[in-house]
């Protein structure tokens, strides 16, 4: 049986093995040489700035030009139902969380568009994981969880824990810290990370769950932005000194989102085969690992035929999230 992890973590050999060569796109039919990438989150987090990356990446193996276009409004929703409402002729794509796709349905009754029957996937460009980030507020001499915990004890004023979007995986992760601690901590909700991350950095908000590494490189350089533990089961390559949460005593934690591209339903078999071959040669590129080790992401190791899959196994799983939590379903 196939599961997240071993989705997850199954070598992408096998989609890279048929990658175009440079320019390759260019002289296939079926891509329109202008689009757009739409975005249902505010820019400045770090979907934000990958989907402004891969558009580089994506002009450097192609010769097309798109542009990411952040849209703004129903939690992240109207982006998907603006792409399943646009003409299917790849010139409007949908950059996506796994939130919208997997978590999504289980906090709306109505969500407004269907994951697998509205979208045709293109292509996974990225994962990653939530840090519990804290900022100058917490004295330095906090640096792990339970020190953390303490301190809030010390100091409920700030025991106000952001995230951003209602109804997210980190929104999640307050909840589940909150649950399996019995810690008195609250949830914020944040309509994007870059203001949260600015509340933080600026000592008005004592703690968040931000993308891991996420916002400027020198507040975490400087100390101004710290991580006390991360929210997946594993610890990170790039920060192997950080425990995770399960580490640190919370035992149902183990949460981390993914992007991936995909064009509306009714897309022509052609077009969505030249923009597979056209993501598959993004991702061999050394450009995209680049902007991948910029963003503390990993690589994709996903296959475009596996995702509607792991769509289905994530969205059961994040049903059991959503139940054990008593999380309360919205309109």
């Amino acid at each position: 049986m196939i599961t997240r992890r071993s989705l997850l973590l199954r070598a992408a050999s096998a989609a890279l093995a048929s990658t175009l060569p440079i320019r390759g796109a260019l002289a296939q039919p079926g891509i329109p040489p202008k689009g757009q990438l739409l975005f249902g989150y505010p820019p400045g987090a770090v979907g934000s700035l990958l989907g402004v990356g891969l558009t580089k990446v994506l002009a450097g193996v192609s010769g097309v030009d798109y542009a990411l276009v952040n849209i703004e409004g129903r939690n992240t929703r109207l982006a998907c139902e603006q792409v399943r409402n646009a003409p299917a002729d790849g010139a409007t794509l949908l950059h996506a969380q796994s939130t919208a796709m997997c978590l999504l349905p289980n906090i709306y009754r109505h969500l407004g568009y269907d994951p697998i029957r509205d979208f045709t996937p293109l292509g996974v460009v990225g994962e990653f994981t939530f840090s519990l980030t804290v900022g100058p507020l917490v004295p330095r001499s906090v640096t792990n969880l339970q020190q953390y915990l303490d301190w809030v004890k010390q100091n409920p004023d700030a025991r106000d824990i952001g995230f951003s979007i209602y109804g997210s995986q980190g929104h999640l992760a307050v909840l589940t810290l909150a649950q399996d601690l019995s810690a008195s901590v609250e949830p914020l909700a944040y309509k994007g990370t870059a203001m949260m991350i600015k509340d933080i950095a600026a000592g008005r908000l004592a703690a968040g769950f931000t993308a891991a590494g996420n916002g400027d490189a020198a507040l975490w350089a400087n100390g101004i932005l710290r991580s006390i533990g991360v929210t997946r089961g594993a610890r990170l390559p790039y920060w192997p000194n950080i425990m995770t949460l399960r580490e640190q005593g919370v035992a149902d934690m183990d949460l981390s989102a993914w992007y991936a591209w995909y064009a509306p339903a009714a897309t022509p078999a052609a077009t969505v085969q030249q923009w597979r071959q056209t993501v598959r040669a993004m991702q061999a590129s050394p450009d995209f690992s680049a902007l991948h080790t910029r963003l503390l992401l990993t690589q994709p190791k996903v296959t475009v035929e596996e995702i509607p899959e792991l769509i289905t196994l994530e969205t059961r799983r994040f049903n059991d999230y959503v139940k054990r939590l008593r999380f309360r379903p919205l309109d």
